[in-house]
């Protein structure tokens, strides 16, 4: 008996480990990714009311062609279904401590985030509030979980949120994953990533702040503008980073001969729905790609048919996105020269400089001299009354630098001990403002639940910045997709936003 029992324990344990090391797709998970983006302009069409058979079927035609056309031949380099569950379980842990699904404390601006959904999910489909205004905001992060919301409420629309961005966010990393040949290379990718993130402490300290620096507060604002880190940004803006690392994971593939352009061009309309900025953001690296293709003469038909059918899928999206938007527009930041010069000297040419040594690296050379440019350039644009236009935008430009840089410490490129152990030391620096973030949301109250609607929560912490990101006039939408007779919004402005004080971090 005792060897049949063995073979029976062993047999469980072998199966287990041939599954983990079964490899999985990376255009499979591409396509799940994209399939997810387009299903998110088909639950937009609902929620405006253009939800006639014509749009549903238009709608499966089209987002068919552009799966088929998305799939990807296999390699060597896909990731194994160990390291896909991986890269979900480290998307969980990001998506969870950033206070979704309303375990741990959530940052501010969740406030209006978590006002948007409540809206979502409590009235019905299409509506407007009571001031004439819609809804006109990058809705995409909202749409499923408020869809929960409507059959489980709150909770349920919590734990859908969470459940959704974990999952987006795991594949995000494990098609970025086949961008490296093996598992030491990935995992310094992805420690690199963790850690990366401007010299705030630096800031901080030339500014006069440290002493006053608690180990909870909020490190980034201390310049006239900001790049934020990758804790930052997946704790305080999960729907314009999932955006903007799906982009940067996309131009990635693309530079190493895994994605064919059309591909890459197929994503920024889709993308939109969760944030036009590093939409942004990416053109260079798109505009690059595309002129490699054509000077090499590799596009095919392919390649022009799947960004047009991506359009066409996100057309009602970008169409509803437009509406007044002359009233967020875009200007010249204003900023004093000497500010900039210190700010890109403490956030930027550290690691560029870092960067520089590998030239001739995978993304050295013309990527290298665009992210450079692309980091430079946007601190000096503005869309909207704040600077989200380089603290969104440059999440493209930012993932791929700390991906080249990473490759410095697994070999990708060649580095010496002492550049090496010199980025350590700026990851190393880099890095507390991560743990900043972290300690806040482990010691900080979990953030209470919403009872009013957007422009309410919205005065709660930002009234004096205008609305129009969020809000539109009903009469300035569109005629096409302007809903014919919208509910009314129920909240009617009595009471608090919230049952309790909403914590909030130290700003310097």
């Amino acid at each position: 008996m005792m060897p049949v029992d063995g073979m029976s324990d062993a047999i469980p344990a072998s199966l287990w480990r041939r599954l983990l090391s079964r490899r999985v797709p990376t255009g499979a998970l591409l396509q799940v990714a994209i399939g997810w983006l387009a299903c998110d302009t088909l639950l937009l069409c609902r929620f405006i009311g253009l939800d006639a058979p014509w749009v549903v079927a238009s709608w499966l035609i089209l987002a068919a062609a552009l799966l088929r056309l998305l799939a990807l031949p296999p390699s060597r380099s896909d990731p194994t279904v160990a390291t896909l569950l991986c890269c979900v379980g480290v998307a969980f842990i990001l998506m969870l401590l950033g206070g979704q699904g309303r375990f741990f404390y959530a940052n501010i601006d969740w406030q209006v985030r978590d006002a948007v959904l409540r809206d979502m999910w409590a009235n019905p489909w299409p509506f407007i509030y009571a001031s004439g205004n819609m809804l006109r905001a990058p809705l995409g992060m909202y749409l499923f979980p408020a869809t929960i919301g409507k059959a489980y409420g709150q909770a349920g629309a919590d734990l859908a949120l969470l459940a959704q961005n974990s999952a987006l966010l795991g594949l995000i990393l494990a098609i970025g994953s086949s961008v490296f040949e093996d598992r030491r290379s990935r995992l310094v990718a992805l420690a690199t990533l963790l850690l990366f993130g401007g010299l705030d402490v630096v800031g901080q300290l030339i500014a006069g702040n440290l002493r006053a620096i608690s180990p909870t507060a909020h490190l980034e604002g201390w310049g006239p503008t900001q790049f934020s880190s990758t804790i930052t940004l997946a704790f305080w803006v999960p729907q314009h980073a999932i955006a903007g690392w799906l982009a940067a994971v996309g131009y990635m593939l693309w530079k190493t001969g895994r994605l064919r352009l059309g591909a890459l061009l197929a994503l920024p309309p889709l993308l939109a729905s969760w944030s036009p900025l590093p939409c942004i953001g990416m053109i260079p690296f798109v505009a690059y790609a595309v002129w490699r293709d054509l000077a090499v003469r590799r596009i095919g038909a392919a390649d022009m048919a799947a960004p047009v059918i991506a359009a066409a899928i996100a057309l009602p999206s970008l169409a509803y996105m437009s509406a007044a938007g002359d009233r967020v527009g875009m200007r010249i930041y204003e900023m004093r020269p000497e500010f900039f010069l210190l700010f890109a000297a403490i956030e930027l040419v550290p690691f560029i400089a870092m960067a520089v040594g590998g030239w001739r690296g995978r993304f050295g050379g013309p990527t290298l001299a665009i992210t450079t440019s692309t980091l430079i350039v946007l601190p000096w644009l503005q869309i909207g009354s704040s600077t989200d236009l380089a603290m969104r935008g440059s999440i493209p430009a930012l993932t791929i630098l700390a991906c080249h840089l990473s490759e410095a410490l697994s070999g990708g490129w060649a580095a010496s001990l002492r550049r090496k152990a010199a980025l350590l030391l700026l990851l190393a620096i880099s890095g507390v403002t991560g743990v900043t973030e972290v300690l806040r949301a482990l010691t900080y109250p979990v953030s209470p639940p919403p009872r009013c609607d957007v422009a309410s929560a919205w005065d709660v912490t930002f009234s004096a910045f205008p609305k129009d990101s969020y809000l539109a006039p009903y009469d300035r939408i569109p005629a096409l997709i302007r809903p014919a007779a919208p509910a009314s919004a129920a909240y009617t402005g009595s009471g608090p936003c919230f049952d309790r004080d909403w914590a909030r971090p130290p700003f310097f």
